[in-house]
């Protein structure tokens, strides 16, 4: 009689051990935030409340070639975006000898604190590199996401080629999707102003929009 109830407390104790290993999972791989890099491969990370990395997706080849070899899970943000970086120069995609690299950043987040924490780590940390980023909030149509998962980059760089479009009416939206962000940002005036300011102060004509977490139907301004 005693061994089985050793045996049931036994049972009831692994039961409870493998639950709460269960509910440790789930909290930790619970996404809290998204995080889109875009320099030509276009990355989208997926991020949970302690700000390390649960999920990456190349939205395209290139960022498929980037990631292939690359630890990112359970990596913390700014530790991921050295690596990211990193092999982004290996590759090709950022040339340090040049002063007009740049990478476009966009945080998706509930909370708008945390989102402009996300982007100012980024940012601080492209620019400890010497790598110019530009944060890009955006007000995106239902068919400027349609485009995004179409051609493969991130919402940031469909608004950003939108950008170009607005002020140089003769270029074509199929010429400038795949360029390099630097090229793009050549065809835009003030293009500097999508960015966040060392003091990590957003620039006035930035929009300070609540975001929605579910990245595929956030509404953003640009």
């Amino acid at each position: 009689e005693i061994n089985k109830i050793m045996k049931n407390s036994l049972i009831v104790v692994l039961i409870a051990f493998v639950l709460v290993i269960i509910s440790c999972y789930i909290y930790y791989n619970n996404p809290v935030s998204y995080v889109s890099i875009d320099i030509n491969p276009s990355i989208m990370l997926t991020i949970n409340r302690f700000d390390r990395v649960i999920k990456v997706e190349g939205l395209n080849e290139d960022a498929k070639k980037l990631i292939e070899n690359i630890k990112l899970y359970g990596v913390d943000i700014v530790l991921a975006t050295e690596k990211i970086t990193n092999k982004a120069v290996e590759l090709g995609y950022l040339d340090k000898n040049l002063n007009d690299n740049v990478v476009l950043v966009s945080a998706y987040c509930n909370n708008e604190e945390k989102r402009e924490n996300l982007q100012q780590k980024f940012h601080d940390n492209l620019n400890k590199k010497g790598i110019r980023s530009f944060i890009v909030d955006t007000e995106l149509t239902e068919e400027d996401a349609k485009k995004s998962n179409e051609y493969g980059v991130s919402e940031a760089k469909i608004l950003f080629v939108k950008k170009a479009i607005e002020q140089n009416p003769e270029l074509k939206f199929e010429d400038l999707i795949y360029l390099p962000a630097r090229e793009i940002a050549k065809y835009i005036d003030g293009y500097e102003n999508l960015n966040i300011n060392n003091n990590g102060n957003q620039n006035s004509n930035q929009g300070h929009n609540n975001q929605n977490a579910n990245h595929g139907n956030n509404k953003k301004s640009i």
